[in-house]
């Protein structure tokens, strides 16, 4: 790997990190409902969905399309659902332990989260989304080799924005949580991030200026600054330049000791991470703690509870495989787990 690459891919893995850090402090609300929070902190999971697409494409340019289809499904399969079927159990005993209002327990609640709808999992929108765009991207991939990534970004960057023009009608349809599942909301992103992975080496200050450019832009529309008709459709574009300007941002981070490749490990464990969080957070909204929590301004310490839940868990999860790996070695051949 060049040294180039190896920027890269750390800066891609730092902004990762950061954006964990942004879930929790979303589900905290310690930041409130500042500027600094809805502008930046709340962006972090449609930075997540950028940076799926850039990697995905450059998944994508090691493979071949259609003839490895089905290891991309398999990879995403092991690194998705399995973690997530590993959390259902838990999520589930937690459910009919404390039996929290709203919260129906339903064979059919469960087949439909099996498959990935995660109907009633406080903060498990994000899976459900994910796994849509999963099935979707190799053909927005096949779709840009055949007429450009600038087309394909033109064609996400439509769609997002007539969801975003029709969101009350879609809300109206479907009900609040299946818009936010609706992936071609993202779709913008996505291509985004597809359109931005052939460019990844050459970002640098000049296209951090345009980028902090663009974001201001978003901004002053956001604020009514200028435009302030188009202020809706504003809001989910804003994301495309905050994530060039993150990636150009964090580089120098790398080189922080410990604060480096902390990040770095926060976001190569990420995903294992929200799904920790997700399930400390439904604990404590089951057990009706979280307004208490609230009641007692202590919101910067909830958010080290989330992080302490994620990042548990994802220990727990390596434990748990190093036994099994051991057991299977010296015992029994048994079938390898997902990593």
């Amino acid at each position: 790997m060049s040294t180039a690459a190896g920027r890269r891919y750390a800066a891609i893995d730092l902004v990762k990190g950061l954006a964990i850090l942004g879930v929790l402090l979303i589900h905290s609300e310690a930041l409130g409902d500042s500027r600094v929070f809805y502008y930046l902190v709340n962006r972090a999971v449609p930075v997540f969905i950028v940076l799926f697409g850039v990697n995905s494409e450059l998944w994508w340019r090691r493979h071949a399309f259609p003839a490895d289809l089905g290891s991309w499904f398999r990879g995403r399969a092991r690194r998705i659902l399995v973690p997530m079927w590993a959390a259902l159990p838990v999520w589930w005993a937690l459910a009919a332990w404390l039996r929290p209002p709203g919260v129906r327990l339903s064979a059919t609640l469960l087949v439909l989260q099996v498959y990935g709808y995660m109907s009633q999992i406080g903060t498990g929108w994000f899976i459900t989304t994910i796994l849509q765009l999963v099935v979707v991207f190799p053909f927005l991939h096949a779709l840009a080799r055949r007429v450009g990534a600038g087309l394909v970004l033109a064609l996400g960057v439509a769609v997002t924005l007539a969801s975003t023009a029709a969101y009350l009608r879609i809300i109206w349809l479907f009900g609040g949580f299946n818009y936010f599942v609706f992936s071609p909301r993202f779709l913008a992103h996505v291509a985004f991030g597809l359109w931005l992975s052939s460019r990844l080496e050459r970002l640098g200050w000049a296209a951090a200026v345009a980028a902090a450019t663009a974001l201001v832009f978003c901004l002053a529309i956001q604020e009514k600054l200028v435009a302030p008709g188009l202020a809706l459709y504003a809001e989910p574009l804003m994301d495309l330049p905050l994530t060039v300007l993150l990636l150009v941002a964090v580089r120098p981070l790398e080189r922080v000791p410990a604060l480096g490749p902390a990040l770095v490990w926060l976001g190569l464990r990420s995903y294992g991470i929200y799904l920790g969080q997700l399930l400390t957070h439904n604990a404590f909204v089951f057990d009706l703690w979280y307004p208490r929590l609230f009641a007692t301004g202590v919101r910067w310490l909830y958010t080290g509870v989330l992080l302490a839940g994620g990042v548990g868990a994802v220990l727990l999860g390596d434990a748990l495989l190093r036994a099994l790996d051991a057991f299977r070695r010296d015992r029994v051949a048994l079938p390898t787990p997902a990593r």
